[in-house]
């Protein structure tokens, strides 16, 4: 029987340890410990898209437009949770706000496994972006309060990285063969009582603050005027205006393309089947999960964050474009550009950090929650103009097929574009010698 001291978690102690710095409380641990067991369940339904969709069109014959809709409403209600779910997590912290937002996920999994209809499926999945979607938020704040500022962005790369990698490799090949052998119902009936079991251990053992013993938050509560008048605030920053444009492609690129459509484009143009397909967003999800890790210490090693982000979206576009201009591209090489895609995406733990720079640390969770719905709203566009540019082409011949995944792919990258030179005028905030308020 392994003790609290066994070599693993010795091991884990360690790595945590090294990555928070020594400013890193009592505690914090055990917190994130848990925090990334749950994000591995949070990802299964965030990450699981594409396997879902081409379930669903395969076995029950549905449309690209309503696939589209159905999984792209879990982003909408995402989007719609933010801004009040900001103002909430500076009042009441992550603690009360996870745990509670969870029973409402717990809802949509129960739906979402036994309804038989596209409204039913759609309001399923809108209740789990509800209850979701603001998960890495609340990560994000803990480790705000636990971890010295310098080590925020690394810390919260290595538990999304490593937790919700994880997670999304569980979102490809397994959750494939699950579905087939068991079904939604009982897939998504076992993630429910899994969601809920989580809701009560994040209540019972997350802390907000170092001080925070009882779980009372360990804030001085705002008044709702003053919550409200801060997130105006917040909001209407002129300063932050270009990092909430970044933000709504901080997860829509990847989303639209990896999490959605890169199945049905490999099974339409490359003849592969749900399983194989399946194989290639595995790898996707692992490179994305390792791209999260690569880029949480990139803001301290170059002393910039503004320009580890912009990189990043460099990346991105000389990934996307070849697939967009260039047809007939040979199997290996669109995978390789889609890998590498998925690598360069997840660059919001380094856009937060710099949203950071600008706003004192009671105002975080707003500023967050106004990067999350940019972001979520361009997930729902984003994933439904490209079932309208797939379903445009469908019935047609390959090559149509094709230049219909192609439109998708030149959509993405001409968004990236358009943000990338917004938010290339900001103010950069380097590590060293930034206003952390």
């Amino acid at each position: 029987m392994h003790t609290i001291d066994s070599p693993r978690v010795a091991l884990i102690r360690r790595l945590f340890a090294l990555l928070s710095g020594t400013g890193a409380a009592p505690g914090f641990l055990r917190i994130m410990l848990l925090m990334g067991l749950y994000l591995v369940v949070v990802q299964i339904n965030r990450s699981g898209g594409a396997v879902m969709a081409s379930e669903l069109m395969s076995t029950r014959g549905y449309r690209p437009t309503e696939v589209g809709a159905i999984m792209g409403s879990m982003f909408l209600a995402s989007a719609i949770v933010q801004l009040p779910a900001g103002v909430l997590y500076d009042r009441h912290g992550p603690r009360v706000m996870l745990s509670t937002l969870n029973l409402v996920a717990v809802g949509g999994l129960i739906l979402f496994a036994f309804a038989a209809s596209v409204p039913g499926l759609t309001l399923g999945r809108a209740l789990i972006g509800l209850g979701h979607g603001t998960v890495i938020a609340g990560i994000y704040l803990l480790a705000v309060a636990w971890v010295p500022a310098d080590r925020v962005a690394t810390m919260t790369g290595t538990v999304i990285g490593m937790a919700g990698g994880i997670g999304a490799v569980l979102a490809t090949t397994p959750l494939a063969l699950t579905l087939g052998a068991f079904g939604f119902a009982l897939t998504f009936g076992v993630l429910a009582a899994l969601t809920m079991a989580f809701s009560a251990a994040i209540f019972l053992v997350v802390r907000d603050t170092p001080t925070d013993r009882d779980g009372s938050h360990g804030r001085a509560a705002e008044s709702l005027w003053q919550s409200l008048r801060g997130l105006w605030e917040v909001a209407s920053d002129r300063n932050l205006l270009p990092i909430y444009i970044m933000g709504s492609c901080f997860t829509a690129p990847f989303l639209t393309i990896g999490g959605l459509w890169a199945g049905p484009y490999l099974r339409d143009v490359y003849a592969l089947t749900n399983t194989e397909s399946s194989f290639v967003l595995l790898i996707m999800m692992l490179a994305l999960y390792s791209g999260y890790m690569a880029y949480g210490p990139m803001d301290r090693i170059f002393n910039t964050r503004k320009w580890v982000v912009l990189g990043g979206v460099a990346a991105m576009l000389s990934c996307l474009l070849p697939l967009a201009l260039l047809p007939a591209l040979p199997l290996p090489v669109a995978v390789i550009l889609l890998v590498v895609f998925a690598f360069c995406s997840p660059f919001f733990v380094t856009l937060a950090a710099h949203c950071r720079g600008f706003v004192p640390v009671h105002r975080v969770g707003r500023a967050i929650a106004c990067i999350n719905l940019m972001g979520l709203v361009n997930v729902f566009i984003l994933q439904a103009v490209a079932g309208v540019l797939v379903e445009g082409e469908t019935g047609a011949d390959a090559q149509a097929i094709a230049d219909g995944y192609r439109l998708v792919f030149l959509m993405v990258a001409a968004v990236l574009i358009v943000t990338g030179a917004i938010y290339s005028r900001v103010r950069d905030v380097p590590v060293r010698g930034a206003d952390d308020a």
